[in-house]
């Protein structure tokens, strides 16, 4: 019978974490404040730790002030949730203060040119982490590894061992803490992952932290100054060293796609699309799974609800933005025909873009699809009717995106 459950309803919730509810759940309510989140101790934390105060964008303080409190006002929010934006916090501070003290020191770090970068976009569970990765094993061509995301500018570091081993023991935790959790997005220290780990705000604060109160918050505001703070991440990490193309990718950018483009108006972008009923099943167990996880009150069916609005704005805004661009710099990739022949898929995504396909890049590529089908992956189990969902929803709600690019609900 356990066999027919999905992955959600199958994975418990691990006792380490049940543990630590009921205890800082108790604490909590007697009044002891155990995760300090306050903006200004944060920031004097972060100063120390770089050895600068040059914060010379206020408005990038006062977002993550913003980002605390609708964490701070979310009724979901546990000791785990909050320990966790307490380390993306510091993580965004220190960064952002590494950054301006290397353009100090560096005055053309923010003239080195980011040319053409391949940005992957679409919806979640299309098949972007897979095309990032493939794509990434060019030579010529360079996917930020998670290492480098968690720490960006090492301008003059000689060694990334430290750095290798800090995000080898992120990656660890998650999968000590849920096994199931990590294998739906296998993340690995020296492997290519979301850019949107270098950006200061985005939809992905959503499920753990901020609530829909954020996102709406977010579509309201601008995204350029997040945008151009990226660029400036990717060219620290790029500073001196031999210019490589950039293979970026996030679903979150469908969120921002204008502002995507006015950052980097020669982006060369893939869209990824799959059938909307594994998309929008398998996101909403992901997201289920880790709100079931890290937070205190996990409603499934609302979760569904929440990622399905959040999606449709989302897909609306990147509608709009590439209508207002250049056809030519839009690639759509199909899941299907990309899983059966990946190589083929790649020659076409090179012919398009006027790329050299190498054959030491086409080697590299093969060498990595032969390992990566020989890791062992736990399946992920999920369908729409444990959200209360049908195909019928999503052809109401994707209607105009179903039509455009002929996506099939099944």
């Amino acid at each position: 019978m356990s066999e027919m459950l999905t992955t959600l309803e199958a994975t418990p919730i691990p006792m380490v974490v049940r543990v630590a509810n009921v205890v800082t759940g108790a604490l909590e309510g007697a009044g002891v404040k155990l995760i300090d989140l306050d903006i200004a101790r944060l920031k004097a934390k972060a100063e120390q730790e770089v050895g600068s105060a040059d914060w010379l964008d206020q408005a990038f303080i006062d977002d993550l002030a913003a980002l605390i409190d609708f964490s701070l006002k979310n009724p979901d929010a546990s000791f785990i949730s909050k320990t966790a934006l307490k380390g993306e916090i510091m993580r965004r501070l220190t960064n952002y203060l590494k950054l301006q003290k290397a353009v100090k020191k560096y005055p053309d770090l923010t003239e080195q040119t980011v040319k053409q970068p391949i940005i992957i976009v679409g919806l979640p569970r299309t098949g972007t982490t897979l095309l990032q990765r493939l794509l990434s094993q060019d030579p010529a061509s360079h996917g930020p590894a998670l290492w480098e995301l968690f720490n960006p500018v090492r301008i003059g570091s000689e060694s990334a061992d430290d750095d290798v081993k800090a995000a080898a023991g992120f990656v660890k935790t998650v999968q000590s803490t849920s096994l199931p959790l990590w294998s739906i997005h296998t993340m690995e220290a020296n492997e290519a992952d979301e850019c949107a780990f270098i950006l200061p705000q985005s939809i992905g604060d959503v499920p753990l932290h901020g609530g829909m109160a954020y996102f709406e918050w977010f579509m309201k505001r601008s995204a350029l100054p997040d945008y151009r703070l990226h660029k400036q991440y990717l060219q620290a990490m790029h500073y001196r060293k031999t210019a490589r193309r950039w293979v970026l990718k996030s679903p979150l950018h469908l969120a921002k796609l204008g502002d995507v483009l006015n950052v980097y108006p020669d982006a060369q972008i893939l869209w990824c699309h799959r059938g909307l009923s594994h998309v929008i099943a398998s996101w909403a167990s992901y997201m289920a799974l880790s709100k079931k996880i890290a937070t205190k009150r996990s409603d499934k069916k609302q979760v569904a609800r929440d990622w399905m609005r959040i999606w449709d704005e989302s897909l609306q805004v990147s509608e709009r933005a590439r209508q207002a661009g250049y056809p030519e710099q839009f690639f759509d990739v199909q899941y299907d025909e990309l899983v059966l022949d990946p190589m083929a898929m790649i020659r076409r995504i090179y012919a398009h873009f006027g790329m050299s396909l190498t054959v030491q890049a086409e080697s590299k590529m093969k060498e990595w699809l032969v390992k990566d089908k020989q890791k062992t992956k736990p399946g992920h189990r999920y369908n729409l009717i444990q959200f209360d969902l049908t195909p019928n929803d999503l052809e109401k709600t994707f209607a105009d995106y179903i039509r455009k690019y002929n996506v099939s609900v099944d």
